[in-house]
């Protein structure tokens, strides 16, 4: 019989290990775990279960308009009254309305996909979790450890404009703020505004999402104020000529506006915390999506009615056009408008963050202190306390610009892989046999190529006869690829949410990912894959040691409890729960008599709402 001490929980600390000693014994058998959790496909109740059995779990207090406006915050930002004015003048013109478009259907292609993974597992963390159970450890790690590079130096880079903002609001110079050191500018206001917004998140969910909700609600009146000054001052006449970059010039601004909505999927990581996820998830991010689509396109047609698209301020369009139009104090509106963007970004930066961190810590991949819940305020406090802290040295130092690409390119990839997940996860499970693989497998490769192929042709190809016949071809494939998996492949699910025209919607998604990727400069991803051998390293290192740890101590733990006094009802059902609620049927099997865990994603709490009653061996 084990001992007391090999019966309990593993060590939720820094390390994931009782002593360095088990560690060390663990790096021995590094190839033999690195082949056996690469590709683990978790199962829906394994993911479910690490959220802590009994313990703590974050409060579900948010509502659909709630998380409908935290993606808004989060997209539209400061940007919305920069980057409509910077594609205007430089990549598209006039047609940049129509390059918002593109860019809003794109997103919304990606949102349709989040929608249905967000709405039939509400649990915190995003794409790690549906990657996770759908291609493995190893791929969600890739992708997950992407996410919080993402969000992290996001969050920085924004942080740092709200300085420049307040300056102009104020009429000082941009700078007047910074404080120059050993050639850095440093940014101590923006560090202010990142340690209160942390600390608000980490006694209160509810109330940093309220206050989101204000602020994002004040932004949109003042967006709707600047646009009614806009249209007055209109001419049409400066909608010609309406393409003058060609149609290549829609489509490359299309790329450029793509990132203006990247955000959308920091909603996702709130499922665990919102009342009703069935309903909050596929409304809060198809909505965020409808509604920054609707500002980004209306603000585009207003400044290119209001200046000619060739003499546009790139640096600050709205504030210029404000002034030559007869309204100077409509630029410091403007600036205010921004700095409301800024806040709302950094404060959903900081929540999505959070979130895909307590998620990867609950599962041991990071050190599991990092997944506690506090029992106080029911908030990931340790994610939070340490991605705002981890901030500070690039919020107070760096403009970051050289790894922006970086950030768009992961961004990009993230997307991707998810659209396909949703393919791969609808017509495939763990207990899928091989035989029934097949189709989905081959259908997947030819789709998989195909948008490699189509990004190869748009970024190699020069204009001329064989861009559109290399486009057609390889579009055609991915077509004919989705066609064959949508007849040959039967959907094993039934979603709460089913994304619309599956699976040529996360087909259509993950093809125009491609094509977005490849606009951007190679030494993206140069940086990309000296980033992935990073974190590969700390994986193969440290996360599958600590994960394979905690999954063998919740094996031993079931032994223990085997041979415990489990005769009160009370105590059996406690038991029976502790250990479900963390592995598959390999361990459940001794309390089920081999039968399956029946355990129902709840619809309407997306909480556990039916557990199967215990039997217990004789």
């Amino acid at each position: 019989m084990p001992s007391k001490k090999e019966t309990i929980r593993p060590p939720w600390n820094w390390t994931g290990f009782s002593t360095f000693k088990d560690y060390a014994a663990s790096l021995k058998r590094t190839p033999q775990l690195f082949l056996q959790r690469a590709f683990y496909v978790r199962s829906a109740d394994v993911a479910e279960g690490d959220k802590g059995g009994d313990g703590p779990q974050l409060a579900r207090t948010l509502g659909w308009l709630q998380v409908t406006m935290l993606g808004v915050g989060m997209i539209i930002g400061a940007g919305v009254f920069v980057s409509t004015g910077s594609a205007a003048a430089n990549l598209a013109g006039p047609a940049v309305v129509i390059s918002f478009v593109v860019g809003g259907i794109s997103s919304l292609l990606s949102a349709l996909c989040y929608a249905e993974f967000a709405a039939e597992y509400p649990i915190a963390g995003g794409a790690f979790n549906y990657i996770s159970m759908s291609f493995g450890e190893l791929a969600a790690w890739f992708v997950v450890t992407t996410l919080i590079m993402e969000y992290v130096l996001s969050q920085a880079a924004v942080a740092r404009s709200f300085t420049a903002y307040l300056a102009t609001l104020i009429g000082k110079k941009s700078d007047f703020f910074l404080i120059p050191w050993r050639g850095y500018n440093v940014d101590f206001l923006a560090a202010g505004l990142t340690v209160c917004l942390g600390i608000m998140l980490a006694l209160t969910t509810f109330g940093g999402a309220t206050f989101n909700l204000v602020v994002t609600l004040a932004q949109l009146v003042i967006i709707v104020l600047i646009l009614i000054l806009g249209f007055i001052k209109a001419k049409p006449a400066n909608l010609k000529p309406f393409m003058p970059y060609g149609v290549r010039g829609i489509f490359d601004g299309a790329s450029f506006v793509f990132f203006s909505f990247i955000g959308f999927d920091c909603v996702s990581t709130v499922a665990e915390e919102t009342r009703n996820p069935a309903v909050d998830m596929p409304v809060g991010i198809v909505g965020c999506i409808l509604i920054a689509t609707t500002v980004y396109v209306l603000m585009a047609l207003c400044i290119v009615m209001m200046v000619p698209y060739n003499l546009i301020d790139t640096g600050a369009s709205f504030a210029t056009a404000m002034v030559q139009a007869g309204f100077p104090w409509a630029s410091y509106i403007v600036a205010l408008g921004a700095l409301l963007g800024i806040v709302t970004g950094v404060l959903a930066n900081i929540i999505g963050v959070s979130r895909i961190l307590c998620n990867l810590a609950r599962t041991h991949l990071a050190p599991p202190i990092l997944g506690a819940v506090s029992p106080r305020f029911l908030t990931p406090l340790n994610a939070t306390v340490l991605l705002t802290l981890a901030a500070l040295p690039l919020t107070i130092l760096s403009d970051l610009p050289t790894l922006i690409d970086m950030v768009s390119a992961g961004t990009l990839m993230v997307f991707a892989v998810v659209a396909l997940a949703l393919i791969w996860h609808r017509y495939v499970d763990p207990k899928t046999p091989n035989s029934e693989r097949v189709k989905p497998a081959v259908g997947m490769v030819v789709l998989v190529a195909a948008g490699i192929a189509f990004a190869c042709v748009w970024g190699l190809i020069d204009d001329g006869i064989g861009l559109p016949i290399g486009l057609a071809i390889t579009g055609g494939s991915g077509l004919l690829a989705t066609v064959f998996l949508n007849v040959t492949c039967r959907s094993r699910l039934n979603p709460v949410y089913k994304a619309p025209l599956f699976p040529y919607t996360p087909a259509a998604s993950y093809m125009l990912n491609c094509f977005l990727m490849a606009s951007l400069p190679a030494n993206a991803y140069i940086q990309l894959a000296v980033f992935f051998a990073v974190v590969l390293a700390f994986y193969t290192l440290y996360s599958i040691h600590a994960a394979q740890y905690h999954d063998d101590f919740l094996g031993r733990e079931l032994e223990g409890a085997k041979a415990a006094d489990l005769e009160s009802s009370a105590g059996s059902v406690a038991a029976l729960r502790r250990a479900l609620s963390h592995r598959s049927t390999t361990f459940v099997n001794p309390f089920t008599g081999g039968g399956d865990l029946r355990r129902e994603i709840g619809r309407a709490s997306g909480g556990v709402t039916y557990l199967a009653p215990a039997t217990l061996p004789s």
